[in-house]
């Protein structure tokens, strides 16, 4: 009975969501920068915690895991970093919109192709969420 109460409750919020809006646009080249600099010490915060464990050679249960979710959040900074540096560079004429709505992309060269998988970057950032959870649920049922 719990299990269909759990299920109608999420059906019902899904079916009743809002767009997120999850899209942050920085106000003017400042506040891009600001960003960037947020970037760039945050990469070098986890080129820290992963040097470190390598040196310290942590192998105990979780720090595999916590390890491979440094490397994961680490290239998803460096592909967030990259992406937004390069929408500085791209052509709005590249999307077609339709309805207000982008509705593709035109890849023109490399730099175009980094910019649209600069757009994927959930698919480095949620498997490296996932290693994350994986190492804390192993260091909370450590003695």
């Amino acid at each position: 009975m719990k299990i269909i109460s759990a299920l109608t409750a999420l059906c019902l919020v899904v079916l009743q969501a809002a767009p997120a809006l999850a899209v942050q646009h920085h106000g003017g080249t400042e506040g891009l920068v600001a960003h960037q600099i947020g970037h760039l010490l945050f990469m070098a915060g986890m080129v820290y915690l992963l040097i470190s464990t390598w040196c310290e050679r942590h192998s105990a249960s979780g720090w595999p895991e916590f390890t491979t979710f440094l490397v994961f959040i680490l290239l998803w900074n460096l592909l967030t970093f990259s992406g937004h540096w390069l929408a500085e560079y791209i052509n709005p004429n590249q999307f077609q919109n339709q309805g207000g709505h982008h509705i593709y992309f035109t890849i023109h060269s490399s730099a175009d192709l980094l910019f649209y998988l600069s757009r994927l970057d959930h698919l480095l950032l949620l498997p490296a969420l996932y290693f994350l959870f994986l190492a804390l649920r192993k260091w909370r049922r450590q003695p």
